[in-house]
């Protein structure tokens, strides 16, 4: 497993990687028992299901089904998980590689990693305490009311989400080995950002090609402006 330590700013550097999506867009399987445990895990792989068919119908360029909340809540589902792609992978991993830009050394890139992780890792435990509790008042409060509990799945997700994160920061920074590559093309990123926004989508497309990375470029556009 690649991971690319990417400029989006001045010396500061977000985590990215392109992984194939943690769950398929078929039909979850049959939850594995009858316990409130149970249902709350296929609650959860239902939604991520369903928020990864949604993805890939917006990204071939196929109207949106639907309207409501339950459609903002499905997209806010689908870019949680692009999010958080990177940790859930982690939890499958025993090594990994961290490609980091040539112009810092390896015992720098690293030292990014580990401290990115320990952020992860005490937010995502904060957070996955928080929707538990959620989840915990939000089902009895609204088990009688008509139609699917949308607030309590929602809150459902991201307790799940939050807890297969933990556990990927928690790996990433304990149990996984990490080598670190330098990349010149990673470097040039840093240049890129200063260039006016049509130049910089080209340049930053052109370094996407030159890595194989193909949402690179709408990757640093948006981590970058958020971070400003």
């Amino acid at each position: 497993m690649i991971v690319y330590l990417v400029p989006v700013g001045d010396r500061r550097y977000q985590l990215y990687v392109e992984v194939a999506p943690e769950v398929p867009g078929g039909e979850p399987t049959a939850p594995s028992g009858n316990g409130w445990v149970a249902r709350q895990i296929h609650r959860f792989r239902e939604m991520l299901a369903e928020a990864e068919r949604e993805r890939l119908r917006r990204e071939s360029g196929e109207p949106e089904q639907g309207s409501g909340l339950w459609k903002a809540i499905l997209r806010r589902v689908a870019e949680t998980v692009a999010e958080q792609r990177l940790l859930w992978h982690l939890r499958h991993q025993t090594e990994a590689e961290v490609a980091h830009p040539a112009d810092i050394s390896s015992a720098e890139a690293l030292h990014e990693v580990r401290a990115e992780f320990a952020r992860d890792e005490a937010r995502h435990r904060r957070w996955m305490m928080i929707d538990g509790a959620i989840v915990a008042v939000t089902g009895p409060l609204f088990f009688f009311v008509p139609g699917p509990n949308v607030v309590s799945w929602y809150f459902t997700f991201r307790a799940g989400a939050h807890f297969l994160s933990w556990r990927g920061a928690r790996k990433g920074l304990t149990s996984v080995t990490w080598r670190a590559t330098a990349s010149a093309p990673l470097s040039a990123v840093r240049s890129a950002l200063g260039l006016p926004t049509h130049e910089r989508r080209l340049r930053l497309l052109e370094i996407g090609d030159e890595i194989g990375l193909k949402h690179l470029a709408g990757f640093v556009e948006r981590v970058s402006a958020r971070r400003k």
